[in-house]
């Protein structure tokens, strides 16, 4: 007469310890490394959205570009990665002389600075300047993309931008573009950003 077995035998025990152990082993490391995406993925889209903000503050402000207080031309520096142009950018009067640039340190930041109400003359040298940090982790220098691109009153949507030693006063539009990148062990490739902006007062049509 066969008896039937109700007891596990000790070697039956420890196969199925370690098949649990392996199963709880591989469960661990799947949520670790779905967590490990989803703070890259939260972590991407706050960067995306911190850069869209600066993106936008910057074309807001470009778009006002406008002749200075002492009559100089409403653009004085187009560069790769530093752009200065006069603009009425805030509640009084006056113009303001409004540089943006990309440090070396990769912030890029932005200067306001207010004409003198009480100088004769060199009104922006002698007014009060203000600096603040705009957006950190901008690695433009660093893949070699400008910050600013420049396209004159043929540019329709698409071509090339001006390039060389072109005349500041042909600029009709800015682009503006961002490479952001937090931690480059983290993500393959900088997150790109980017808009243009219409100078206002440059338009002739």
């Amino acid at each position: 007469m066969i008896k039937n077995r109700k007891a596990f035998t000790l070697i039956e025990i420890i196969v199925v310890m370690a098949i649990f152990s392996i199963l709880v082993a591989g469960a661990s490391w799947f949520v670790i490394g779905t967590n490990k995406d989803l703070a890259v993925m939260w972590e991407q889209l706050i960067t995306q959205n911190e850069g869209k903000k600066t993106i936008d503050h910057v074309v807001n402000y470009v778009r006002r570009a406008e002749t200075s207080s002492v009559g100089a031309y409403s653009l004085d520096t187009t560069e790769d990665y530093n752009l200065v142009f006069y603009a009425n950018v805030d509640e009084d009067s006056m113009i303001e002389k409004v540089k943006f640039w990309l440090d070396t340190d990769n912030i890029l930041k932005e200067t306001i600075t207010k004409p003198s109400s009480t100088a004769s003359s060199n009104l922006y040298e002698n007014g009060s300047s203000e600096t603040v940090n705009l957006a950190e982790n901008v690695k433009n220098m660093t893949v070699g993309k400008p910050v600013f691109l420049y396209y004159d009153e043929n540019y329709t949507g698409i071509g090339s931008p001006l390039s060389g030693n072109f005349n500041f006063t042909d600029v009709r539009v800015v682009q503006v573009q961002l490479e952001l990148e937090k931690d480059p062990t983290k993500t393959p490739v900088p997150l790109h950003v980017e808009s243009k902006a219409f100078i206002r007062s440059t338009k002739t049509n």
